[in-house]
């Protein structure tokens, strides 16, 4: 048995709730009882031997392949057990093998208006962009889709564990455009009138901003394309321990106009339940007790 490892003591301090400390928790028992291999720094990262051997992905439907494609090592995406950035590689990538069971799924959350999934894409931004938001802003996982209707929708996802607000970077970009009223953050939060008036004063702010430019950077591309496209949802998927997306969730919503599945907030134990009641065989059940394993607390 390895050891469960060093803990950061200032999770707590991080984290009043206790999530971020109980998630490390979690992912250093992972790595030393399941996965049963030594740990580098704290018990959530591994070693980079074991990182390139690929063993923070799920090890079928071609995961660890997708990701070498994607970017070569690099310590946060193939060492930190806890953080996001590995997750949307580990749920959305087998969904890409199967599209009537991907389809089954998302249909449970869009009252069954999805014909077929046309497309599955990790790590996506729309080009070139300048015709969107003009900056680096993509989606975790992106889903094209046909309605019944025959009309064409997309889906971008944005995929979190134990992340809450995060400040703004001084002098970067986004920095820059969130100060300047004449940028496309603000251009398209104008043209897509899907906000209340006064949303624009909560928008930019740390709890907000991501929220708001994964919604703007869809909203973008129906107004790009509106010859292809006629929906977009913008989907947070959180575990249920984490209040902060919780509660920043309900008052986003609070900002829109109306909801009409433009926005929508799914924890992990809601989407794994629905994956639960679709998935079509045996390979696809070890990849759905996987991730209930790895990702699940239980309280």
């Amino acid at each position: 048995m390895q050891e469960i490892g060093k803990q950061y003591r200032r999770d707590d301090v991080t984290d009043s709730s206790g999530f971020l400390r109980r998630a490390r928790l979690h992912q250093s028992k992972f790595r030393a009882e399941i996965l049963q291999v030594p740990y580098d720094t704290y018990g959530n990262y591994l070693n980079r031997n074991d990182a390139e051997r690929g063993l923070n992905f799920y090890s079928d439907f071609g995961i660890f392949d997708a990701v070498k494609k994607y970017r070569i090592y690099n310590k946060p995406l193939y060492s930190n057990m806890l953080r996001s950035e590995h997750i949307p590689f580990n749920i959305f990538i087998p969904f890409d093998y199967d599209k009537k069971f991907c389809k089954n799924v998302f249909n449970e959350f869009f009252s069954n208006s999805i014909k077929s999934i046309d497309r599955i894409e990790i790590e996506y931004a729309p080009e070139p962009k300048e015709n969107y938001l003009n900056d680096r802003t993509s989606f975790d996982a992106y889903i094209e889709y046909t309605c019944t209707d025959n009309s064409k929708g997309a889906i971008g996802i944005e995929v979190k564990y134990t992340e809450k607000e995060y400040k703004l970077v001084a002098n970067s970009k986004q920095e820059k455009d969130i100060q300047d009223s004449s940028s496309k953050y603000f251009s398209v939060t104008r043209d897509c009138n899907l906000y209340k008036p006064d949303a624009i004063n909560l928008l930019p702010t740390d709890n907000f901003r991501q929220v708001w430019r994964n919604q703007i950077l869809g909203e973008s591309i129906l107004l790009a394309d509106k010859g292809k496209f006629k929906h977009f949802t913008s989907l947070t998927l959180f575990p249920k321990g984490n209040s902060h997306f919780t509660h920043i969730s309900k008052e986003y919503i609070n900002l829109l106009r109306e909801n009409n599945n433009k926005f929508m907030p799914v924890t992990y134990e809601e989407f794994f339940s629905v994956c639960n009641n679709h998935y079509p065989d045996n390979r696809f059940k070890s990849w759905l007790d996987y991730l209930k394993k790895r990702y699940i607390i239980q309280e």
